[in-house]
């Protein structure tokens, strides 16, 4: 079977690139969020909280080789990743799409070895203050409080503006929220 197409979303969290994907119709969709590595092997910062923020976090090689199989018509078994107690916790079955197209989503999604195997690029540009309402709702239904998601907002928008937003430089297509 001849390689699908590998569509990658990137923004920060909150943009709009899981509302994004699923617009894509008959496609597989990758969340890089389900290759988090989790806290049982991550080592804490020195105020004994994790940065789920930074790339390393997450495998990003293996995302990438689930995309690859999948883009080759194989089904995959992808991490199934616990938000609530930030580890994996099992895995999901994905099968390929009839039209070979994969769609990877996540704040991570344009770093270096996804950015590799992707055919075309998406970075999706909205402002801080929607992403952290955004999130703050997301959040909410994960079980976190309003209140914890704001106190991490710092975190999370450093680590925005030191590994994400500099992804935008290697989108084919940087997207605002409007319009789609």
């Amino acid at each position: 079977m001849e390689k699908g197409q590998i569509i990658l979303i990137c923004g920060g969290s909150g943009s709009g690139k899981s509302t994004l994907a699923k617009k894509f119709g008959d496609a597989a969709i990758i969340s890089t969020d389900n290759f988090y590595i989790g806290k049982s092997k991550m080592i804490p910062m020195e105020n004994g909280e994790y940065d789920f923020d930074d790339p390393c976090a997450v495998d990003l090689d293996e995302c990438a080789k689930m995309a690859l199989n999948l883009a080759g018509g194989k089904e995959v078994f992808v991490p199934e990743y616990d938000m609530v107690t930030s580890e994996r916790v099992g895995q999901i079955k994905i099968i390929p799409a009839k039209s070979g197209l994969v769609v990877v989503e996540g704040v991570f999604a344009l770093h270096d070895t996804l950015r590799q195997i992707g055919n075309l690029k998406i970075f999706i540009d909205t402002p801080t203050d929607e992403r952290l309402a955004r999130r703050i709702k997301r959040d909410n239904e994960r079980g976190r409080s309003e209140a914890e998601v704001i106190k991490h907002s710092t975190q999370v928008e450093a680590s925005h503006k030191k590994h994400i937003e500099p992804m935008k430089q290697h989108a084919d297509l940087i997207l605002g929220r409007e319009g789609w």
